[in-house]
């Protein structure tokens, strides 16, 4: 088990040190005692940006795991290269895919914003995995993510492309990483499409851990139903984590339910913010 882990987020949607950046993304570093690892890496470079303001180096990250296929959690990527020059990167094989959402104003192009080739010609090393997978020792990718629970669904405008027809597109990619903590486990979330819920039993099940630590990253709960909401924040007190710090694209109203039920369990953090075992 892991005796030291510290969470900082580089890159997220809220910050409030005047000399750090914010967007629309997330990306996490997790330094522990058996290496680090940096969970996504946002929509530009402002986690390197971010990164430097805060002197932090990324020259140390082991491995980057990237959480799913879309803009936000995977255009940082060719900056990383540049800063690091060879890096491995873990993902599910459909991050690559290419992904649409539909809006009123027609389909948009939501997936990774560059080219394989040219990545790893910059130095990036694809490994990619669809089942839970040890990146070092007790430092988990939940691969693949049972959808068990009725309340949580992909919504109907997410398509990816196959050959020339657009279909539904079930986000596969959508992967966890989980740290196996003194604690308990830590489950960080990339934009948890595959629910926050899901995403935790699954940890759960494959590291056979009964007890939470913390729950950290985006619920994609912005525009979800009130009765979604409910049961989410519901069976997150069944699960009782002693930690909960929703990001990204979680929403303010799934945040509110959230300090109801949780109280002072609720972190509500921003880029620069860290915390540690």
């Amino acid at each position: 088990m892991l005796k030291k882990v510290k969470v900082t987020i580089l890159a997220e949607n809220r910050v409030t040190d005047a000399n750090l950046l914010a967007e629309q993304g997330q990306s996490i570093l997790v330094e522990t005692d058996q290496g680090t690892i940096l969970f996504d890496v946002g929509q530009t470079d402002a986690f390197i940006h971010n990164a430097r303001q805060m002197k932090v180096d990324l020259s140390k990250v082991n491995k980057v795991i990237l959480s799913h296929g879309h803009y936000d959690h995977t255009g940082g990527l060719p900056a990383l290269c540049n800063a690091v020059k060879t890096i491995d990167v873990v993902c599910h094989p459909a991050l690559i895919n290419k992904k649409f959402r539909i809006y009123a104003e027609g389909r948009k192009e939501i997936g990774v914003p560059w080219e394989k080739k040219e990545l790893e010609h910059a130095g990036a090393h694809f490994v990619f995995k669809t089942h839970a997978y040890e990146v070092l020792p007790d430092i988990w990718i939940s691969g693949e993510i049972p959808r068990n629970t009725a309340y949580e669904k992909i919504d109907e405008t997410y398509q990816q492309r196959v050959s020339d027809s657009y279909i539904h597109d079930e986000i596969h990619d959508d992967m966890s990483l989980i740290l196996v903590s003194e604690r308990g486990l830590i489950v960080l979330l990339g934009c948890g499409h595959a629910g926050p819920i899901n995403s935790i039993r699954h940890a759960m099940r494959i590291t056979r851990t009964k007890s939470v630590h913390a729950v950290m990253g985006g619920m994609h709960l912005s525009n979800a139903p009130e009765d979604k909401i409910e049961h989410i924040v519901n069976n997150l007190y069944q699960i009782n984590p002693d930690i909960l710090v929703p990001l990204h694209c979680t929403g303010f109203h799934a945040i509110n339910r959230m300090f109801i039920k949780f109280a002072e369990r609720v972190k509500l953090m921003n880029v620069g913010d860290s915390f540690e075992l």
